[in-house]
């Protein structure tokens, strides 16, 4: 199950500066009316801590501005605290959204649930190259602001083909049917458990929103480690009765 740390307000504030480490590609993407070329994918920044991590982005309309201030909190959130004041809903409020229609913010569950599915199956598989790096951004924005997915209709299309629409069109259509056993020729079913954090510019919206994953324990024991408690729990009843005997 992954670890969403559900009920924590912000967190302490970090900075934020890039390290020039990515693996984006360009691609076309058009917002309502308004086309333009984005670079798509995951890169690097480091924190007041001179941490190096990856992080994707949240908010595709707002450009990143180096040294920027960020607060730190769960996915769920990000997503939830404060309602429809919530961080999440407050930044898809943005007039540059509104002109964005159909492209809009979505039931928060339904957000939450789709993030997870999308990065417990394909996260390691995001990173392994550029073009399924910017895929993986893609879905994410899909995600966020459309009801259905989808990567040439509704809010946001995109007019790039290849191997990029492919690759985009598999993630989404594992999304949508919750199958994730051939995603672009990989079988991605095995899912790997994260701790979601989201870095939320202070001002909200005065820079990109991230969004970052860290490795998290499994919490659910494996067959082995079970049958292994259940010897041991029987090898104590079976001993305490026979000294009663």
């Amino acid at each position: 199950m992954a670890s969403l740390g559900m009920g924590q307000a912000m967190a302490a504030s970090t900075v934020l500066n890039t390290n020039g480490v990515s693996n984006t590609t360009t691609v076309s993407a058009t917002f309502g009316s308004t086309t333009s070329n984005t670079s798509l994918g995951a890169f690097q920044v480091k924190d007041s801590n001179n941490e190096a991590f990856w992080v994707y982005c949240l908010d595709p309309l707002t450009a990143y501005k180096a040294g920027a201030t960020y607060n730190t909190a769960s996915l769920g959130d990000f997503l939830n605290l404060g309602g429809a004041s919530s961080s999440y809903n407050k930044l898809f409020t943005n007039p540059a959204y509104t002109g964005a229609t159909p492209y809009k913010a979505q039931n928060t569950t339904t957000v939450l649930d789709k993030l997870v599915s999308l990065y417990s199956h394909a996260y390691n598989d995001s990173l392994s190259n550029s073009t399924k790096s910017a895929a993986f951004q893609y879905a994410v924005w899909e995600i966020e602001g459309e009801a259905a997915y989808s990567s040439t209709s509704g809010g946001l299309k995109t007019a790039t083909t290849g191997g990029f629409k492919t690759q985009v069109d598999a993630y989404l259509n594992a999304l949508t049917s919750n199958n994730w056993t051939s995603v672009n020729g990989l079988n991605l079913s095995a899912t790997k458990n994260y701790t979601y954090t989201a870095y939320v510019s202070s001002p909200l919206g005065g820079s990109q929103t991230f969004l970052r994953v860290t490795d998290a324990p499994n919490t659910v024991p494996e067959p082995g480690s079970i049958a292994l408690v259940s010897l041991a729990l029987f090898g104590v009843a079976y001993t305490r009765r026979s000294k009663r005997s």
